[in-house]
């Protein structure tokens, strides 16, 4: 279960810490130009600072027994919350906004089609922020956090993920 938690973790403050730069930038943009600068290095180095405090802390507390991939549940969640987090960024900004609770629906079926996502991010400025996090976190699974898993174990073993075993 602490496995799951940490997934979750990772998906949450993944997504959350790389779309707060945009939050916070998009309702103040005065010119495009300078904002896809700002928001192509602003979220990435926003999730960098924070994969890198999360990475550090989690091997002072754990005993190199694997678990969850920070890195790719970290992106993950980048593309599940992109959607809410772009829409809150539009909202605060002065768009239509969110007033009533059939203006979530749409969020919800947009968050489980990641090309909406993308689309959405090109729509708003961060779209080469979004390709450059999703080249660059894989990496850092590489690097950092080779020995953690990205499918679960129990699941490997349930869904066959084993070498075939040759009988000729």
């Amino acid at each position: 279960m602490k496995n799951f938690w940490l997934a979750l973790a990772s998906v949450l403050i993944g997504g959350i810490s790389f779309w707060t730069p945009n939050v916070l930038l998009f309702p103040r943009m005065k010119s495009m130009n300078t904002f896809f600068a700002e928001i192509t290095f602003a979220c990435p180095l926003a999730l960098l600072v924070v994969y890198g405090v999360a990475t550090w802390y989690r091997k002072q507390q754990e005993v190199n027994d694997g678990g969850p991939s920070s890195a790719l549940f970290a992106l993950i969640g980048i593309w599940l919350t992109g959607p809410w987090l772009m829409g809150f960024a539009g909202t605060l900004a002065g768009g239509p906004g969110f007033h009533k609770v059939s203006d979530y629906t749409p969020l919800l079926w947009m968050s489980l089609c990641p090309p909406l996502t993308l689309y959405f991010s090109a729509m708003q400025g961060s779209v080469f922020a979004l390709i450059l996090v999703t080249v660059l976190m894989p990496v850092c699974h590489h690097l950092f956090e080779e020995e953690h898993w990205i499918i679960p174990p129990g699941w490997k073993r349930r869904m066959h993920f084993r070498r075939s075993h040759s009988t000729g």
